[in-house]
């Protein structure tokens, strides 16, 4: 009885373990080995010589993409076995636990006739180079925009190997596939593209491209007159037309002067914009004077206008007196005594230019607002 059952728990066990591997076996991926394998190109990779199935179409990409070894010289072959190929793959870092070889033990592996390249050589000019590139390009960015409807503005480069030009020229456009691009990455990136032949053949070759996001630029959310403090819910963001240039940070734009009249959705530009002046012409000015423990204040009117740190001339707004002062806050300055061999004697107080410091207390940057906690969106202020 006892023996029954072990042998029978034994048995199950074998069972349940036989199933496990058997399940894992059909979920891994698998690399068919070809018999022979002709290569146009310089080295053999694992799609010359090799079918992947049962893999995500980004993983068949990568790995036929694989370079195994240099090609064969023209008219001789060469032998591949699948402890080459294996040593190989686990040095590219794959793991052949999840790697099922299948097919062959060895692949024969040939170069195309040496009449074949020199030909195509022949007939690929640098326009043909352009004319192939810009037809990818076009393809590539249809494909883009289809394929993700929310993506934003981009410039799109294409670079095409020379030995593909010909093919690409010869096949439609709209039969052209792409995978493996990766829209985070704004330089250069191998993407594999699928084409049909005129025999319904399906070819695969690898593309270079580049993309890059065109940033939105600011421009009025509706017309601002000469003098306006722009602030952040007056702008909206426009996508740029070719070639235009605009600004992109909000910090440039906001809390700034306009010095003409900029009209609904025309776009923002740095040479109409000023800081927003703290002393105006004709403001009534509270100018500081120190010295040592002692401070001295009045007010005065000022004659012209001036930011943080300007010299800026103040006259007394009871008779005659004139000063120049550093500007150090919304409508006041501060000056220094003269020493006491060139002070003038006069009835008022002689004031000369002198530390831009502010006294305890007092505003020193007016209401001059920036970009800090702003962002900007189609029609207001983004929450």
């Amino acid at each position: 009885m006892f023996r029954f059952c072990f042998k029978s728990c034994l048995s199950f066990s074998m069972l349940v373990c036989c199933c496990v591997v058997s399940l894992e076996s059909l979920q891994a991926e698998i690399l068919r080995l070809k018999a022979t394998a002709v290569v146009n190109t310089s080295v053999v990779r694992l799609g010359d010589i090799a079918d992947v199935l049962h893999a995500e179409p980004e993983q068949i990409t990568r790995m036929q993409g694989m370079i195994l070894q240099p090609a064969p010289p023209q008219g001789r072959t060469q032998v591949i076995t699948i402890s080459q190929i294996r040593g190989r793959l686990q040095a590219l870092g794959v793991d052949l636990s999840q790697l099922e070889l299948t097919g062959r033990s060895q692949v024969q592996v040939s170069s195309k006739e040496v009449n074949q390249e020199p030909q195509q050589q022949a007939v690929t000019t640098q326009q043909d180079q352009q004319q192939a590139e810009q037809k990818v390009q076009q393809a590539l960015t249809d494909w883009i925009r289809s394929s993700y409807p929310n993506s934003k503005q981009f410039s799109l480069s294409v670079r095409l190997p020379r030995d593909h030009v010909q093919q690409v020229l010869d096949n439609r456009a709209d039969l052209f596939r792409f995978a493996g691009l990766d829209q985070l990455v704004e330089t250069e990136q191998a993407v594999g593209m699928k084409l049909i032949d005129a025999q319904g053949q399906s070819h695969e070759i690898r593309i270079i491209c580049q993309l890059k996001r065109i940033p939105e630029i600011l421009a009025a959310k509706y017309t601002l007159n000469k003098g306006t403090v722009v602030r952040a819910d007056d702008l909206v963001w426009i996508r740029p037309e070719k070639d235009q240039t605009g600004i992109t940070d909000p910090r440039l734009v906001i809390g700034r002067e306009l010095t003409r009249t900029v009209y609904q959705s025309h776009v923002m530009r740095s040479q109409d914009l000023v800081e927003v002046p703290l002393i105006r012409d004709g403001a009534i000015v509270t100018v500081y004077a120190r010295r040592g423990g002692i401070s001295v204040r009045r007010e005065m009117r000022a004659q012209g206008t001036g930011g943080m740190g300007d010299p800026i001339t103040l006259i007394a707004l009871e008779g005659r007196d004139r000063l120049m002062a550093t500007v150090t806050g919304y409508n006041q300055a501060e000056v220094n005594y003269r020493p006491d061999n060139e002070v003038q004697r006069t009835a008022g107080i002689q004031f000369i230019s002198g530390s831009s410091e502010a006294s305890d207390g007092i505003p020193q940057s007016g209401n001059i607002q920036t970009a800090g906690g702003y962002a900007i969106r189609r029609g207001g202020i983004r929450k």
